[in-house]
């Protein structure tokens, strides 16, 4: 919890069968610079974090994964579902995220004074993949980011790149930000039949 970068990852797969509130970020208080960065799965033990909890580590990666009728194929987008069964806040405890329909991301940035922003990021790869070598491009993956009373979302909505790592938030110091995250699958081709699967890592780093 007190490196540079707080690393999550999140695993991503889609089978294919054949035939007036403000965004959530809030002020903590200073002290030893540290990060905590929570996608699906977390830990804090003692309560949640606003009453004294303490972040750990949790080995956990989430699935978010979606199935395609071979009807369905190419007719358009189709939600996803994530195995993370985090609705509450791990701020406060209340009632935040649905489950299984969104996941959670959260954490903070603290550090002993004024200090350059953190930056949340995450990085996919260029396509998900089935056992026979057949891509979706990971460009087929978007998000919509929201939560309970969040009316501004924390973290922007957006779609994968793939290939490469997309800047998701500025984070300032001694701040604790959280957002739900709806994955869709855009479905806009055909592609074989088959489990395509891949896995995207959501890092909290600070200069």
């Amino acid at each position: 919890m007190r490196h540079p970068t707080a690393p999550r990852a999140l695993l991503l797969a889609a089978a294919v069968v054949a035939g007036q509130a403000q965004a959530f970020v809030v002020a903590i208080a200073p002290g030893a610079r540290s990060l905590y960065l929570q996608v699906g799965a977390g830990t804090i033990t003692g309560g949640d974090f606003a009453s004294g909890g303490t972040p750990a580590s949790n080995p956990t990666v989430n699935r978010v994964s979606v199935n395609v009728p071979a009807a369905s194929l190419g007719a358009g987008p189709r939600p996803m579902t994530t195995d993370s069964a985090v609705a509450a806040s791990a701020y406060n405890s209340r009632s935040f995220c649905t489950v299984p329909s969104q996941v959670y991301i959260g954490g903070f940035f603290r550090a002993p004074g004024v200090t350059p922003n953190a930056t949340l990021s995450v990085t996919s790869p260029a396509a998900l993949v089935n056992t026979g070598g057949n891509t979706i491009p990971f460009s087929s993956v978007g998000w919509t980011s929201g939560g309970a009373g969040d009316a501004t979302p924390t973290i922007a909505s957006g779609t994968f790149a793939g290939g490469t790592t997309q800047a998701l938030l500025a984070v300032t110091g001694n701040t604790w930000f959280e957002s739900c995250l709806q994955f869709t699958y855009s479905n806009s081709q055909l592609v074989p039949a088959g489990t395509f699967g891949g896995r995207v890592s959501y890092t909290l780093s600070a200069p």
